[in-house]
């Protein structure tokens, strides 16, 4: 198959099995693959496992399973980068590049890190409940196949954003960490606790004048989102206007998924959200930001606080008189700010790394594509 000038070539005339045991039982770090094509610690309960019996990979090597390719259209593959080696599942395949000259290792991934690679893979996938993808199968696709160097222009397109992507959550993490030690350490301590209901103060501005804001949901991680209700027949002037500043809180479901949903609004551009959530602000008179309030809702201790707090319904859900009864630790305003502004540092490196992780996945993509099609 030809498209363009680039000549397609069968994947498994250009990599090689390899199976390297852990006779040794060197008790490297036991990883598996995700649905990201990234590695993760691995859920398996090992106790009892001999992880003699488990493959050996190093940097450079990959990692495939193709099992469940049709049911998750996801092919589940990925290029190991780490220097030390780790320990995978027997049940892997695991597979090098046999000449890294005709074809770069990060090619071959990234061309496997695209949709419509998964569709693919999902259609070449058998007819058994679970929908695999064979060895076999795997190693008769065919793939575009460009000179190196135009692979390595590709190549280093990814590199650039992968590596914009782990510096900056290098960064975030250890910030966040920091804000989270103070808070714990002002716990310890036996900081004074502050009722949040003495400094909320409910907002109810209904959009009566029927402005076309955007309307937003509140998901789990406490971000608004698009909604993502079908709002073709629905009559917005009933819908709560939240401006920059404000909070909206919804008590459903709060025990069931362990989780207070929360969020602070911080758009200069007002939206809506459904009558169903309560928005409030905070007393300006009250020695409570709003930025390390909701700092200290983002923690999972204060989900469990919630799940406990909540009522014996089959949803699970969180009062609003249960709700401003809780406590929080009260440190003084200045320390406030300083966590506050730790926290927005390691927020804008969140955001600077899941940009450049989000444009990775939708630019080099279209640079495949041009290379394929010049």
């Amino acid at each position: 198959m030809d498209a363009g000038n680039v000549k397609w070539v069968r994947i498994g005339d250009y990599i090689e099995q390899c199976d390297e045991r852990n006779s040794a039982n060197v008790n490297y770090p036991v990883i598996g693959i995700n649905r990201d094509k990234t590695f993760m610690p691995t859920v398996a309960n090992l106790d009892g496992v001999d992880i003699a019996k488990y493959k050996i990979i190093t940097k450079g090597m990959f990692v495939f399973s193709g099992m469940q390719t049709g049911r998750d259209i996801c092919i589940r593959i990925g290029l190991y980068d780490n220097e030390q080696p780790a320990l995978v599942s027997p049940a892997y395949t695991t597979f090098v590049i046999n000449d890294d000259k005709k074809v770069l290792p990060e090619y071959l991934f990234m061309y496997f890190n695209r949709d419509e690679s998964d569709r693919y893979g999902w259609f070449i996938s058998d007819s058994s409940v679970r929908a695999n993808l064979d060895w076999p199968r795997f190693l008769d696709i065919e793939i575009p196949l460009p000179s190196p160097n135009e692979q390595q222009k590709v190549v280093n397109a990814w590199k650039a954003f992968r590596e914009i992507k782990e510096q900056n959550e290098a960064k975030a993490a250890p910030l966040m960490q920091v804000c989270q030690s103070y808070i714990q350490k002002a716990k310890k301590n036996n900081a004074d606790k502050y009722r949040i209901g003495n400094a909320i103060k409910i907002v109810d501005t209904v959009n009566k004048d029927g402005h076309s804001y955007e309307v937003l949901g509140l998901n789990s991680n406490k971000v608004f989102m698009p909604t993502i209700a079908s709002m073709d027949t629905i009559n917005t002037s009933k819908y709560k206007v939240i401006r920059k500043g404000e909070f909206a809180f919804s008590g459903m479901q709060t025990g069931r998924d362990k989780c207070i949903r929360i969020a602070l609004y911080e758009k200069d551009t007002p939206a809506l959200i459904s009558p169903a959530y309560t928005t409030f602000a905070l007393d300006e008179n009250e020695p409570i930001l709003p930025e390390y309030f909701m700092m200290i809702f983002k923690n999972s201790e204060m989900d469990r606080l919630g799940w406990f707090y909540s009522d014996s319904s089959v949803r699970a859900n969180l009062d609003w008189d249960r709700f401003i009864d809780i406590e929080i630790p009260l440190l003084p305003i200045e320390l406030q700010r300083a966590i506050v502004n730790i926290y927005k540092c390691a927020n804008e490196a969140k955001q600077i790394a899941e940009d450049a992780d989000r444009l990775s996945r939708e630019v080099c993509p279209a640079l495949l594509q041009h290379v394929i099609h010049s």
